[in-house]
């Protein structure tokens, strides 16, 4: 049996959401854990219920659209546990529902800033400390958006897209090096992160995104945490593929 005594996650966007019912069933299996989260208050309380789990964890803020972020996260990781063994890639945001002519630059920059250059930097610093340890999984978690849009939602799709693109390319040029990368795609989570694209919802929009997704049920973050760490843990299995969490909604 493997032992995870020692084995090493960073997870980003760990304050919430997917990131934090990741980081509470990895806990009960003995990872030492670093949170990454720009929500400083959320991230500590999830570190805090890791540790009452019985895990090393540690706690770093850090916008992952900003170099010296995450070179500092990845820097204190090394620093404290030794290496990086698995990377969970996870932090995103939403932007409000629009057509794509609609949406103000700044809205493009944020979002293209935190999906795909947070992604990239992650990628970046993480990979040369696995190349250094002999290898490691990365996951990327990606969204049904990354192969069907649903309405209004152009530029979140693009990001999303981006990133699927990301772990192909992982997996085809880093197996030789013992680096694997697994995407991990929820459909409707029951969580916040599309509480930012609701802000512009109306009827016509409602309408909209129903007309244009098939029927599906809505996962539960702890559900897709269980991909997530299904991906973790098979890696060489997965690498360059997505775990689809569609919920029954079929993509051609």
């Amino acid at each position: 049996m493997e032992m995870t005594m020692s084995k090493v996650v960073v997870i980003t966007g760990a304050a919430t959401g997917l990131g934090r019912a990741t980081a509470l069933k990895l806990a009960k299996e003995q990872y030492h854990l670093v949170i990454v989260d720009f929500n400083e208050e959320e991230g500590i309380k999830t570190t805090e219920l890791v540790k009452e789990l019985g895990a090393e964890a540690m706690f770093v803020k850090a916008d992952v659209s900003n170099e010296e972020d995450v070179k500092n996260y990845v820097t204190r990781a090394v620093e404290t546990f030794g290496t990086i063994n698995y990377f969970l890639n996870n932090a995103g945001i939403m932007v409000p529902f629009r057509l794509i002519h609609e949406y103000d630059v700044t809205e493009y920059d944020r979002i293209m800033n935190i999906n795909v250059k947070g992604a990239f930097l992650g990628l970046k610093y993480v990979i040369p400390v696995m190349l250094e340890n002999g290898g490691g999984t990365i996951v990327n978690t990606v969204s049904s958006n990354s192969f069907k849009p649903t309405a209004y939602n152009g530029i979140y799709a693009a990001t999303k897209h981006a990133v699927i693109g990301l772990t192909k390319s992982i997996g085809q040029d880093y197996q030789s090096k013992q680096i694997f990368a697994v995407g991990v795609a929820p459909n409707n989570m029951k969580t916040n992160i599309s509480a930012n694209a609701a802000v512009t919802l109306n009827e016509e929009i409602g309408k909209a995104i129903y007309e244009t997704t098939a029927p599906n049920i809505a996962a539960t973050a702890e559900e897709v945490a269980e991909a997530m760490i299904f991906a973790m843990k098979n890696g060489q299995l997965l690498s360059g593929a997505t775990i689809n969490c569609a919920g029954g909604q079929i993509y051609n």
